[in-house]
């Protein structure tokens, strides 16, 4: 919170002048203080606010506030709202990258296979996302930084012969993670 803060770093001041040499090489308070020795001072320093600093730290600060009467762990809390920003993220995509926010077809049979489409297509990027939680690829890449890495992967024939793109390193480590066989995707006609 701001008041927090904002507090915080009065109590860090008043620390700083209280015990000027203590503290004037702490690395906490030099986050927020400018702090200086000065002949021009009658106590021999001088100490002054970080105004860019605080000001920057204020504007990102936020609060987050998760009611349940369900839940009473907050980590749980947290992990099922993000779960849930992932379903609405996901249908915004259906709706921009599939193209499913206007379906704009003209009769009910093709309406049902857009959207049965559209929804295979979530419950495939559900289980990704799932994946990548679940063995820290998030760390090392984005979900659509994923699906441009794999979409590089090409099969293409030519005179009724496959030739398969060379496989790069990274791709090689998203398949280990999500312990796909690579072999008998190469193998395997129907890719």
């Amino acid at each position: 919170r701001n008041e927090d803060l904002i507090r915080k770093v009065a109590i860090l001041k008043d620390q700083a002048e209280k015990d000027f040499d203590k503290y004037v090489n702490s690395d906490e308070h030099l986050k927020y203080l400018n702090m200086r020795r000065s002949s021009k001072s009658e106590l021999g320093y001088t100490i002054t606010y970080k105004e860019d600093i605080i000001k920057k730290a204020i504007k990102y600060s936020g609060y987050m506030v998760l009611i349940s009467n369900v839940i009473d762990n907050a980590k749980k809390a947290v992990e099922i709202y993000r779960a849930k920003d992932v379903v609405e993220k996901g249908f915004l995509r259906l709706k921009k990258d599939l193209d499913l926010g206007q379906l704009r077809v003209h009769d009910q049979k093709r309406m049902e296979n857009k959207t049965f489409v559209g929804f295979i297509s979530l419950i495939l990027l559900s289980s990704i996302h799932s994946q990548m939680t679940k063995t820290g690829l998030y760390k090392k890449m984005t979900l659509k930084e994923l699906t441009v890495l794999l979409s590089k992967w090409r099969s293409v024939y030519i005179n009724n012969e496959r030739i398969i793109k060379p496989i790069t390193k990274q791709q090689r480590e998203v398949f280990e993670l999500f312990e796909i066989d690579i072999l008998s995707l190469q193998n395997n006609p129907g890719f």
